[in-house]
């Protein structure tokens, strides 16, 4: 803040006709009274001078405010391009690999359509790294591929041994089936393995059903557990009958032995016979009773058994087979990726390898970069990241992205310039503009905002932080042989237009303590300073809403100093000096000076 605001006993009073009288300083030390003191000398003597020159001015220091249309325009320079382009960009990744132009169009060549039917070559970048790399990626795609060959026969194998597998221990369940409905019959071998998966141990499961059988046999008739049963029967039977015989036979022997009718030896050996046919019917009684007691339990337990590890077995096949066909399928899969994944890598580099030409797509001019003055912020950038250069030539490395080539389409042209910050809030799509040439300035051409960027110019804000300015590009209406990319242009854009407002040129308005005010010259030729308010204003006028009227007189050039005013003092900023010395100061926002 101005030291002197507020507070009169520090400035120097100046009365009219009565001469300069020091205000008196309060507690300053020596030196600053001798400095305010002279300054109040010069202050007087600078308000005498300029009072007398004030009631002598001459009409040309003074101007007649008057009624009258202001413009209010934003004028910036810029440059000529292409509203379109087609852009030829580097679309090779480099893989951690420098990327080199090899040969490249000159500059300003036209191609032609016949050019392009052609197939013209228009950029060749070094692709030698990248073919090497295709190279390895084939032999390692080939080798990928004879693994997934191995994959799937494995898988193939797999598949016809889990079926042998399955098969196989199918039919082993159905054999064990068979013997053990074989041995205990169809009926009672169903009621043995009915429930047999819910019983923990086969000896208790099976002893009710021999006790059944032991209770009546004929549970098992038609199986060969009743055919061994017959058998041991039979046993029984025929020893118990050639006992019978034997008996009857020593019997007769011993008749015939008491009438000397055979002799003792006869007697004897029939004897013995008979002892050996009740030896034999008691090993038969024995055999079916250890056949009951011990054989028929233990061969029920036996194919029952057996058959219930043949279904395990089965399950275990299963389970195997499942494992087995996992393990052959997860290989082929992982083989089926690694094709795939080196499959892309060769189509990737072949890919990038084509892309290493680029060709004509349709013809035009041939211009370098991207055809704006971003190419050389682009190029310093570059050099300043250590990347590549940025310099579209033959031996300059480029980075994927970068626009090597644009052909502009020169039947719609647009002016690029740079709006301000303070100023780009004024600026709209659709706006009115007129665009001069530096090249032809007795061409004024039209058009209107096309486009406003909606951020701050990247390149300047590179170069000069503090500068905030905004790209726009403004059309130009029709087609113009004479028009040349990058040739300098001024674009005078329209913000409004205000009808029958008062004017005054923006030299005439001074601020004074904080506000804007301007010197009336009476008829007797004295200045008089006025409070005003200002509106809008251009380079030129600006308009004043309140505190003059129309025909009014006023000085061009308002003193420094007023009868009101204070002289500097120290300690003021560079700001208050500006205003003291007359410079407006201008508000973007409400286009005030």
């Amino acid at each position: 803040m101005n030291p002197q605001t507020n507070t009169p006993n520090q400035g120097i009073p100046i009365d009219t006709g009565q001469g300069v009288v020091p205000a008196k300083p309060r507690g300053r030390r020596t030196y600053l009274l001798l400095a305010v003191a002279a300054l109040s000398v010069v202050a007087a003597a600078t308000v005498t001078k300029m009072k007398t020159a004030g009631s002598a001015a001459s009409a040309g220091d003074i101007f007649t405010a008057r009624r009258g249309d202001l413009s209010i325009t934003v004028t910036e320079g810029g440059s000529i391009r292409a509203r379109k382009s087609i852009n030829y960009n580097c679309e090779v990744a480099r893989r951690g690999g420098e990327l080199t132009i090899l040969n490249i169009v000159p500059a300003g060549t036209y191609i032609t359509q016949e050019d392009v039917d052609n197939g013209k070559i228009l950029v060749e970048l070094d692709s030698s790294a990248l073919k090497e790399q295709l190279t390895r990626s084939r032999l390692d795609l080939a080798t990928e591929q004879g693994n997934m060959i191995s994959a799937r026969e494995a898988n193939d194998i797999q598949v016809l041994q889990n079926e042998s597998d399955i098969a196989t221990s199918q039919l082993k369940v159905r054999f064990a089936l068979m013997a053990l409905q074989k041995y205990l019959g169809t009926e009672l071998a169903e009621m043995l393995t009915r429930d047999v998966q819910h019983n923990t141990s086969v000896t208790e499961h099976v002893a009710p059903f021999v006790q059944k059988v032991r209770d009546d046999p004929n549970l098992v008739d038609g199986s060969a557990a009743a055919q061994e049963l017959k058998k041991l029967n039979d046993d029984i039977v025929l020893a118990q009958g050639n006992l019978k015989t034997a008996q009857a036979t020593l019997a007769g022997t011993e008749q015939l032995h008491d009438a000397n009718y055979v002799s003792d030896l006869d007697l004897q050996r029939d004897r013995l016979t008979v002892i050996n046919r009740q030896f034999a019917q008691e090993n038969a009684v024995v055999s079916l009773d250890l056949f009951l007691q011990y054989d028929f339990p233990k061969n029920a337990e036996q194919y029952l058994s057996d058959y219930i590890e043949a279904k395990r077995q089965l399950d275990r096949t299963y389970a195997q087979c499942r494992s087995r066909l996992a393990q052959a399928q997860a290989k082929l899969s992982d083989a089926n990726e690694h094709v795939v994944e080196e499959t892309g890598s060769v189509k990737w580099y072949e890919e990038l390898v084509a892309k290493c030409t680029i060709r004509a797509k349709a013809p035009g001019l041939v211009i370098y970069g991207t055809g704006t003055s971003s190419d050389a912020y682009t190029a310093m950038r570059s050099r300043d990241s250590g990347t590549s250069s940025g310099i579209i030539a033959p031996g300059e490395k480029v980075y994927q992205g970068q626009t090597l080539i644009s052909m502009p389409d020169t039947a719609s042209m647009v002016a690029e310039i740079s709006v301000h910050e303070t100023e780009v809030d004024k600026v709209r799509p659709g706006q009115a503009a007129q665009i001069t040439l530096d090249a032809f300035p007795d061409q004024v051409l039209h058009g209107e905002v096309y486009e406003v960027a909606p951020l701050p110019d990247e390149q300047l804000g590179f170069m000069n932080p503090d500068l905030k300015v905004y790209k726009t590009l403004v059309s130009i209406n029709g087609t113009h042989d004479f028009l040349k990319i990058r040739m300098s242009c001024k674009v005078e854009i329209f913000v409004r237009q205000l009808k029958d407002v008062i004017l005054a040129p923006l030299q005439v308005v001074a601020n004074r303590q904080g506000k804007k005010v301007l010197y009336v010259v009476d008829a007797q030729g004295a200045a008089h300073e006025r409070a005003i308010k200002t509106g809008a204003f251009n380079e030129t006028f600006v308009q004043v809403t309140e505190g003059l009227n129309e025909s009014e007189a006023v000085l061009l050039n308002p003193p420094l100093f007023t009868e009101s005013a204070e002289p500097e003092t120290l300690g003021q900023t560079g700001q208050e000096k500006a205003i003291e010395r007359n410079e407006p100061a201008m508000d973007s926002g409400q286009g005030e000076p």
